[in-house]
């Protein structure tokens, strides 16, 4: 598969999100997609982080995140990352 292809959009491939809820910040790892308590998960500004396609994303997967977003408490974020499936 050409990874370079399916990064920039030329490729239909789904993409799966997966979360963490996370309230230690030594758990924080660099180069991970937080959202923090109070923030919505927004779909578009995730593709973009990571240059795919934002058309390829699970809806489903999109959908739980954003609620699992709004569940979140003071002092806690969701770390978002992802697996992509042909």
């Amino acid at each position: 598969m050409d990874l370079d292809a399916l990064k920039w959009g030329n490729m239909m491939s789904t993409i799966n999100l997966t979360y963490t809820v996370v309230s230690d910040p030594d758990s924080f790892v660099a180069f991970q997609y937080y959202v923090k308590a109070g923030e919505v998960f927004d779909a578009h500004d995730y593709a973009i982080t990571y240059r795919l396609n934002a058309a390829d994303l699970d809806a489903d997967d999109v959908r739980a995140t954003q609620e699992a977003a709004a569940k979140l408490n003071a002092g806690e974020c969701l770390m978002v990352s992802h697996s992509i499936a042909p």
